[in-house]
């Protein structure tokens, strides 16, 4: 991070108008129930709307920072908005107004507590995003472990309570191996916790093995939210059990709050000549290969939709770490966009999921024979956003990849390019049967020769409320122009290369 910055409350405003729904939801009347929640929308929008109103300072280079508190010298709590965190927090902002939109038609039960947490996760993300040391990043990360918690056992099932629990376990755990990190980065480090362009360690301040540990311990304590495995297990379980427009920021945000983690030790901590030094990059790449593999596999055994595009989100946020670990400008910034990419694609996709079940009370794929008649935008839509995972153009899928792709080659290591090719195939296994089933199946279609079995037609029109169709609309229409967007020279979207470009010259 530059030197210089800009004093903003601006940063903390961001992170406190959250909070306006949890006012709204205490003091409103229980029956005025639609106000209630359209102003809590009202309180996404506007805190999306504060952070877009950074975007004209961070295209100039400006970063902006506020102090919050100082526990001991050189260990303070500090907003500090830099072009990295500006990215992430755009994205999850976004999202987050979107999801809050969709939620006011689908959540029908326990209203007030379920838009009270998404709330507070959100606060909590982006004082992740806008955190300027890693001791304020851990505090933000730790809160968001619980405000997110309520958000999975929502439904209070049997099945959702075993998820949150497991969720609870996997995520104290991870938080405990998080602090030893910090305490020997604040040790080994000279008490320098904050972030900076080339990294604040270096070879001068600690031993080799010593910065390993470092290295390895942050890896593994970011490493459980952002799925990597084998530290995923409590992914397959959260998704199918959190409602849909949870599972959706579960996927879209949360676990992206993980691989930013790890960015911002690759690039700010460690830095990527340090990274080379100590060749820390080649125990990510072989775990973020066998992840991507591995996950698409499972996903292929999975019959339940949610699952299956558990299984996806695991393979596909390991995309982020392999472009990391590839310390090239073109994987970096493969891995950085797909930060959105992936949010944009998978959101939808928990999305379309969630309409599924509201209609049809369908959770399993081999049930959804002729769903793209009854449902054709979702489904539409969910297929638009599928080819795009496969990486086909002019998606955003297909930028992360290609992008990716050419990192490799830059790296030179092709064998990279086989995993993403592997990976696409996989990708393209487990979701065109889903496309076809729904658009190519109907009941009674293996009906014997002579017996009547009729094509369904599509029927526009009666597929769920605006609130629900019209994010899911938005984010399919985004996949495709976002996707033709970052090719555009000049286009403001790419103030990330920005980031890159500074660490890869």
């Amino acid at each position: 991070m530059p030197d210089k910055s800009t004093f903003s409350v601006i940063p903390l405003v961001a992170i406190l108008l959250p909070w306006f729904s949890l006012v709204v939801i205490t003091a409103s009347p229980k029956k005025a129930r639609t106000l209630r929640l359209w102003l809590c929308a009202l309180g996404a929008l506007a805190t999306f709307g504060t952070v877009l109103s950074l975007l004209p300072g961070i295209l100039d280079g400006n970063t902006y920072t506020i102090k919050l508190a100082s526990v001991v010298e050189g260990l303070e709590m500090r907003l500090t908005v830099d072009t990295l965190g500006y990215y992430f927090s755009l994205i999850l902002a976004f999202l987050w107004l979107l999801a809050t939109v969709y939620s006011i038609s689908y959540i029908d039960h326990k209203e007030n507590r379920f838009f009270v947490f998404m709330a507070l996760c959100e606060s909590f993300l982006i004082g992740c995003a806008f955190s300027a040391n890693m001791f304020t990043y851990f505090i933000f990360y730790e809160l968001m472990t619980f405000g997110s918690y309520p958000l999975i056992i929502h439904e209070e099932t049997a099945m959702a309570r075993r998820a949150g629990y497991k969720y609870l376990v996997y995520a104290i755990s991870a938080g405990t191996v998080l602090f030893f990190a910090i305490v020997a980065h604040y040790f080994w480090g000279d008490g320098q916790l904050g972030f900076a362009s080339y990294g604040v360690l270096s070879l001068e301040s600690a031993g080799r093995a010593a910065l390993m540990t470092v290295f390895f311990t942050y890896l593994a304590g970011f490493g459980v939210k952002a799925a990597i495995m084998p530290l995923h297990g409590w992914v397959p379980d959260a998704h199918p059990a959190a409602p849909s427009p949870a599972s959706a920021l579960l996927s879209g945000v949360i676990l992206k709050a993980g691989a930013f983690g790890i960015i911002r030790v690759c690039f700010n901590v460690f830095g990527v000549d340090l990274m080379r030094e100590l060749k820390v990059f080649v125990v990510m790449a072989v775990l973020a290969c066998i992840t991507i593999v591995v996950a698409s596999v499972f996903a292929l055994t999975q019959d339940n939709l949610k699952r299956r595009l558990a299984y996806s989100s695991i393979g596909q946020v390991s995309y982020i770490i392999l472009g990391l670990s590839m310390l090239t400008h073109d994987g970096a910034l493969g891995g950085v966009m797909h930060l959105t990419h992936h949010a944009l694609m998978k959101g939808c996709l928990f999305l379309c999921a969630g309409v599924i079940l509201v209609k049809t009370g369908k959770k399993n794929i081999s049930d959804m024979k002729g769903i793209g008649y009854k449902l054709p935008i979702t489904m539409i839509c969910f297929s638009v956003c599928a080819l795009a995972m496969m990486g086909t153009p002019p998606s955003v899928g297909f930028i992360t990849k290609w992008l990716l792709g050419s990192g490799s080659l830059e790296a030179g290591l092709p064998v990279y390019v086989i995993i993403l090719l592997t990976s696409a195939l996989l990708n393209a296994a487990y979701f065109l049967p889903i496309i076809y089933t729904a658009f190519f199946r109907w009941e009674g279609d293996e009906a014997e020769e002579g017996e009547e079995h009729h094509r369904p037609r599509l029927v526009f029109g009666k597929e769920a409320d605006h609130e629900m169709v019209v994010p899911i609309v938005i984010l399919a229409a985004l996949v495709i122009i976002v996707g033709i967007w970052v090719t555009v020279p000049g286009f403001p979207y790419s103030f990330v290369s920005k980031v890159v470009g500074a660490i890869f010259p």
